[in-house]
């Protein structure tokens, strides 16, 4: 699991790289290469295997200055493999020269390991791109000619995601689908961009159909989390959970000034899976205290909600009756933002600033239900 400190995410990182100011052992290029394979920031993570004297190109575009990044390079070797050294060259594309920004080197740590222990040699570079434009990334290997047996391959993944941070996060509006790639050993963060008095469902889905597999076998890896940050920049997690689906229901207060953030991990190292997330206010009616019942349909996955008119110092109960097909949920809100379920009857504080809400989701595309809601005063 990961966790949150503060205003930023705590990640550990193993990184056995040695910087390097010059290119000392290959001669430094100054031209593009003929043919690169394309990385995308927060896309997938490509596989490779690098030879002893031969480099593997890669670029990736940016569209504005000072795009903060980060590099995610895994050797996927075991201990037999660790006679082959290797450079990651960080390049400007300046029309076909090439401006060298930063050179990293890992020299070979041969000989092998007689237990054959695996070497986790991985890094997570936090770099920023200066230049708008096309960056290119060269990987070049090189060895220590000891034994003529050895194999001098490397095999190794290599991506790019977004920095790990609050303030890198990237934004989701409300009423917007997004499928994104949630990589192992990469957390990626969301802001979502939730107003004050408001209730919103928050999905997270496989992309797959469920007639090809089961979301459970894809998702079983993934670890969801949803955190509020306050205006003094202190955090607290709303909801933490391994689901197989998530479907979520957010309230804020009328008062709020938080701001919310998803939070995805793939705990699986060498995971790659694509998710889809929903992020939908729900339109929000009232409902009065009264002995009449009130009937409300809801088709399909449909989502609605109901803000409970409650006076201080009072108790009242909520009766639902042909819920088949439908998940219901009681929330409490309290004006810094803490959300809990209460149960169906429940006594109002006196003094009150607390805000109740009543939430109804249909559970799939089958459900067809008219639910009878009786929401009254206790005498």
């Amino acid at each position: 699991m990961f966790s949150v400190n503060g205003k930023r995410l705590i990640t550990v990182s193993l990184s056995l790289f040695v910087l390097f100011g010059v290119v000392s052992l290959s001669g430094c290029p100054t031209l593009a290469p003929m043919s690169s394979t394309k990385l995308e920031i927060g896309g997938d993570l490509v596989a490779g295997v690098l030879e002893a004297w031969n480099e593997d190109w890669y670029k990736f575009e940016v569209d504005k200055e000072n795009t903060p990044l980060l590099l995610i390079f895994k050797n996927m070797g075991d201990a037999d493999d660790a006679w082959l050294g290797y450079q990651i060259n960080w390049y400007y594309k300046n029309k076909r020269d090439l401006v060298l920004l930063e050179s990293i080197e890992v020299p070979p740590t041969g000989p092998a390991n007689p237990n054959n222990i695996i070497i986790e040699d991985k890094a997570r570079i936090f770099w920023v791109a200066p230049y708008k434009g096309t960056y290119q990334i060269r990987l070049y290997g090189y060895a220590q000619p000891v034994s003529e047996n050895k194999k001098y391959q490397l095999p190794y993944m290599i991506g790019l995601a977004k920095p790990e941070t609050y303030t890198d996060a990237t934004e989701i509006a409300a009423g917007s689908v997004k499928e994104v790639n949630v990589v192992g050993d990469v957390i990626s963060i969301f802001k979502l961009n939730a107003s004050a008095g408001s209730i919103y469902r928050i999905r997270i889905e496989d992309t797959l159909s469920p007639d090809i597999v089961e979301p459970a076998n894809t998702l079983e890896d993934i670890d969801v989390k949803i955190v509020r940050m306050d205006t003094d920049g202190d955090v607290t997690t709303v909801y933490n959970g391994k689901d197989a689906l998530i479907d979520y229901t957010l309230a804020t207060h009328s008062t709020d000034q938080n701001k919310y953030y998803l939070i995805l991990e793939n705990e699986y190292e060498l995971g790659n899976v694509k998710v889809k997330i929903t992020f939908e206010q729900i339109s929000a009616g009232t409902l009065s205290a009264s002995a009449t019942a009130n009937t409300i349909t809801i088709t399909g996955k449909e989502a609605k909600a109901y803000k409970l008119q409650v006076e201080s110092g009072k108790t009242y109960t909520v009766t639902l009756q042909n819920t088949t097909g439908v998940t219901a949920s009681l929330v409490k809100v309290e004006s810094n933002g803490t959300q809990s379920q209460i149960s169906p009857q429940f006594s109002v504080p006196n003094d009150n600033t607390n805000e109740y809400y009543l939430a109804l989701k249909g559970i799939d595309e089958s459900t067809s239900a008219s639910v009878s809601v009786t929401f009254n005063t206790v005498t």
